[in-house]
This record gives C-alpha cells, sequence and structure tokens, in this order.
C-alpha cells in the first residue's frame, strides 16, 4: 500500500509540474507537437500495452497457450504497415486528432462522422480500463473491485490528465513504461531462471510432487506445445485477428495520437518501427509468464484471477511481487489516461468545433464521470457499450487509410466513400450488439466481409484529378 501511495504521489507531481507548462492547446492536447523519437517509443508502447495486453493476454495463454502470441505479434504487422505508408503523410497533415484527418483527406461530414465513432465508443473502452484497474486495486487492498476501486481509479486517472493533458500522458507514460518493463522482465528472469523454488509452488498447488516437479524443472519444455496455431486458436482466427486488431494498431485513435505529438514525421516513423520490434518481445515475456502461472498455480475452482495477479499475490517474493504489481498498474493506468485525453480533445476539437483548453478539461471531467458510471454498472453494459468499437475498424480504418495515402494525388468522391464507411461499420457493429443483448452469434468471419466492402467502396471513391 505504501508503495502505490509513493507511485500516485510521484504521479501527482509529474502532472502539477505540467500544469504550469500548458501554455495553449496544442501544449494540452498534442504535448506541444515536439516530443523526441525516444518519448514518443516510450509514450505509444506504454499505450499498446494495456489491459488486453497484459493481463488479457496472460488470460490467453491460460486458455490456448502459446497462440495467444498473436495479440501483440499482430500489432507488430500493423505498426509495420503504419510506419511504410502513414506515419509521414499523417505528421504532414499536421492535424490535431485523428477525425481532422479525416476532414483535410475527405471532407467536414467525414470529420464529424469519425469523431463521433471514436467520441462515443470509447467511453465503453475508458470505462473497460476502469474496471480493469479496480479489480487491481482491489486485489492489493484486500476486496473484491467495487465501489471503492472504482471510484479511486477514476479520480486518479482524471486528475492527473485533467491537470497536464497530453503533456502529462507522455511523460507519465516515460515513466510507467520503465516500470513494467522492469517489473515484467524481473519477473521473467526469476521465474525462468532457476530462482523460483517451482517445487514449492507446485506442491503448494497440489500439481505435482515435488520429485516429478525436479524431473522437469521449471524449463520452457514443461508447458508443452509452443505451436504459433493449435486448435483452440486456427488459421481462421489469425486471420480475423490480424484485419480487426491489426487493423487498431495500423490506423488506431490512440496510436495515431502518439504520431501527432512527435516533433516531425521521421521522429515518429522510428518510435513505431522500434515499437513494432518490442511489442514481439513484450508478447513473448506474457504469454510465457502466463503459461507458467497456469502450469505451476492454475486458479482454484470457481475463481478467475488473472494469471498475473496470481503471480504477484503468491509465487514472486515481495520486492519482485511489488514491482510486478506496479508494472500492471502502470500498464493498466497508461492505456486508460491516453484514451480519456483522446476522447476529451476529440470531443472539444471536432465535435464542438473549439479549441479551448478549459471545454477539453471539463471533457475530461465529463467522460470520465460518464465512464466510471458505466463501470460501477458491471461489466455486461461495459461490454455492450465497448462493443461499438466493432465498428471502427471495419467501418474506418481502410476507407480513412486509402484517403490518406491518395491525398493530394487522386480526389474522393464522398457519397461512395461515406456509403463504405457506414456499410463496413454495421457489419461489424450489429454482430457485436446481436452477440451483446440477444445473444445470437453471428460467424465470425463478418467483420472482415465489412473490411472488404469499406475497401471497395473507398478505392472506387478515388477520381484522378
Amino acid at each position: 500500500m505504501k508503495l502505490l501511495l509513493i507511485y500516485f504521489f510521484v504521479l501527482g507531481f509529474i502532472c502539477i509540474r505540467d500544469l504550469f507548462k500548458v501554455k495553449n492547446f496544442d501544449d494540452y492536447v498534442v504535448a506541444g507537437r515536439k516530443q523526441s523519437s525516444p518519448f514518443v517509443f516510450m509514450s505509444l508502447m506504454a499505450t499498446v500495452l494495456g489491459a488486453s495486453a497484459t493481463v488479457g493476454i496472460a488470460a490467453r495463454a491460460e486458455s490456448i497457450g502459446f497462440a495467444a502470441f498473436w495479440w501483440l505479434a499482430v500489432g507488430a504487422i500493423g505498426f509495420w504497415f503504419q510506419a511504410a505508408f502513414l506515419s509521414k503523410p499523417v505528421h504532414d497533415l499536421d492535424v490535431r486528432t485523428l477525425p481532422e484527418i479525416a476532414e483535410k483527406t475527405v471532407g467536414k461530414t467525414g470529420r464529424k462522422l469519425v469523431a463521433l465513432i471514436i467520441a462515443v465508443s470509447w467511453i465503453g473502452i475508458i470505462a473497460a480500463q476502469f474496471a480493469a484497474v479496480a479489480g487491481f486495486i482491489g486485489l492489493v487492498l484486500g476486496h473484491d473491485a467495487g465501489t471503492q476501486s472504482v471510484l479511486i481509479t477514476a479520480v486518479i486517472v482524471i486528475v492527473y490528465t485533467l491537470l497536464g493533458g497530453q503533456l502529462s500522458v507522455v511523460r507519465t507514460d516515460a515513466l510507467q513504461f520503465g516500470i513494467l518493463t522492469l517489473g515484467f522482465f524481473a519477473a521473467a528472469i526469476y521465474l525462468f531462471g532457476g530462482f523460483s523454488g517451482i517445487e514449492n509452488a507446485a506442491h503448494s498447488a497440489g500439481l505435482a510432487t515435488s520429485s516429478s516437479i525436479a524431473a522437469h524443472s521449471a524449463s520452457l519444455a514443461t508447458f508443452g506445445s509452443f505451436n504459433l496455431l493449435n486448435e483452440k486458436f486456427g488459421a481462421s482466427d489469425l486471420a480475423i485477428m490480424l484485419f480487426t486488431i491489426g487493423g487498431a494498431y495500423f490506423l488506431g485513435p490512440d496510436v495515431i495520437s502518439r504520431n501527432l505529438v512527435a516533433k516531425d514525421a521521421t521522429s515518429a516513423r522510428k518510435a513505431v518501427v522500434a515499437g513494432s520490434f518490442a511489442i514481439l518481445v513484450f508478447s513473448v515475456i506474457i504469454v510465457l509468464l502466463g503459461m507458467w502461472a497456469a502450469t505451476y498455480t492454475p486458479a482454484t475452482a470457481g475463481s478467475a484471477t488473472n494469471p498475473l495477479f496470481r503471480l504477484a499475490s503468491g509465487v514472486l517474493p515481495l520486492p519482485l511481487a511489488a514491482l510486478l504489481s506496479v508494472g500492471l498498474l502502470s500498464a493498466l493506468l497508461s492505456s486508460a489516461d491516453t484514451c480519456l485525453i483522446n476522447s476529451a480533445a476529440i470531443f472539444g476539437n471536432d465535435i464542438l468545433n473549439t479549441r479551448r483548453i478549459s471545454v477539453v478539461r471539463i471533457s475530461v471531467v465529463v467522460i470520465g464521470i460518464i465512464a466510471t458510471y458505466l463501470a460501477l454498472q458491471g461489466k455486461d453494459i461495459i461490454g455492450l457499450l465497448t462493443m461499438a468499437y466493432s465498428v471502427y475498424t471495419p467501418g474506418i480504418v481502410a476507407p480513412l487509410a486509402v484517403a490518406i495515402i491518395a491525398h493530394k494525388k487522386f480526389k474522393v468522391k464522398k457519397t461512395l466513400w461515406y456509403a463504405g464507411v457506414i456499410i463496413g461499420g454495421l457489419f461489424g457493429f450489429i454482430p457485436a450488439i446481436l452477440a451483446s443483448t440477444a445473444k445470437i452469434q453471428s460467424p465470425a468471419y463478418l467483420p472482415l466481409v465489412g473490411i472488404a466492402i469499406s475497401l471497395a467502396f473507398a478505392l472506387a471513391s478515388l477520381r484522378k484529378k
């Protein structure tokens, strides 16, 4: 608990310092557009290594094995394509938000359409991030994730985002990325370096006798198959993930926002390239930690405790457990604050058409309060709203990417472009809503159909100048 208080104190100090550095809209929303490649890289990494990429991957590793590696691996592929096709043209557009890109390449209606989709759907994503952090804080405080944990989480994220805006987010991201790197790598070295006393851990879990464990040792061979595809995760699953998840890394509002804080296009591109290789390393480390926990400290009957939480609370020695715990907290917070500042900036800049810092700050508070309320309602409501994210990749990624790449080379026939966004988005949104509300499962490939349709309409909308 004392370590958490120190951690939050440091975050508060950074944000109060940045409060006095914010002089204008650009400082608050894009950190002055003057961040160097190392800061952009660390902020990008802290942004993508959030709840789904840490506790989410660890949980998937427990259920599908090493194939969980693909969750971040497809992100690396998305980053490679972003560096090759988007990093320079996006930065050269001199915009402050992703919807502004739509206006410069398509028109004002495109900006409003993209802004509305992101502003609404990202509230659910922020709520989900709040719930993830609350679950962790609840574990530390010794009670289930309830009102107290959610409120603590919301206040922390809202306050330090409110004070320093994107400047604070970039600075705290650098700190959080450093801590989470130390936490995850230290845990991996301890568990796989022969320091873990695995015999005792396995015996206490009722898995096996110490003699049988000693025969295997805590080696990678103990975990069985390391196939990238298996009966629980096949080629069709990978294809769907490549386009739906990879698409968000290629042209998602949060990863693109890291491009916009860079001082130049070269810094943005270097950060994305470095990030593409770094997340592959993190994917392997997190998957191995999840597989270790699944093998040696499996969840007890009726328990849904995440593998990483089990490692932090019952396997690692206290110093390493504390380091991994703060690393996990850093990973969860770093995604929540980025989503919050980006949503607020989009709401103020693109929906309300104002660049007043006071309006964006009010938006931070309002969006944060709504997300907090949703987080308090339970997973079903959060899941329902988060389903709106399904419209983004099938509906927006392909058309907007085409518009960016074709900018200044082709004209865009707007009606066709808008039709592609709407029809493509419906192929992702409707199945997600049916699954969440009526429990009707649609074919998993429907989002891919949506991507193909939106891409076809976008290409058809191009006209030579």
